[in-house]
């Protein structure tokens, strides 16, 4: 049963082997020195590429390309994309016409509420000169209505 998958690289394809453990001494041989070959070659491009990684880093370093400054532009990059996304758009259309019904929606409330207050106001005011009226008799206002009346201006 042979399959086949795209290699580490994507270069060559990589084959299943179905176990068979009837390999002679010779192909063994062979097989182990080709996977110690492997290995040395895997260390070697580790080495290399722990060598270029280190280059990169003096370079950048020369460049004034912090760690830092790298990360805050792949976030404004990763930021503009997100904004740029029809689902970002979407969602804030969404949020702004919900947030501009909930603002109308307060402002209504909050006139209402005015508005009842101001009611209420009134209703007790006008319940308190009807309770005055009541409680005093027409001849206890005579004399304060006197006081209150306006008066001619004395001549000397």
């Amino acid at each position: 049963m042979e399959q086949r998958q795209q290699g580490l690289l994507g270069q060559e394809p990589v084959q299943e082997v179905e176990e068979d453990n009837t390999i002679t001494e010779e192909e063994r041989e062979e097989m182990q020195n080709e996977l110690t070959k492997l290995e040395e070659e895997i260390v070697t491009l580790k080495q290399v590429l722990a060598s270029k990684e280190k280059h990169q880093a003096e370079l950048k370093h020369r460049l004034g390309m912090s760690t830092l400054s790298e990360l805050k532009q792949n976030l404004s990059r990763s930021w503009n994309d997100v904004q740029s996304s029809t689902v970002y758009k979407k969602t804030s259309e969404t949020l702004s016409t919900a947030g501009s019904r909930t603002t109308s929606v307060i402002s209504n409330l909050g006139t209402a509420i005015g508005r009842k207050f101001g009611d209420m106001r009134r209703r007790s005011e006008g319940a308190l000169v009807e309770e005055v009226s009541r409680t005093c008799s027409h001849q206890q206002l005579r004399p304060a209505l006197r006081t209150m009346a306006p008066q001619p201006p004395l001549t000397t």
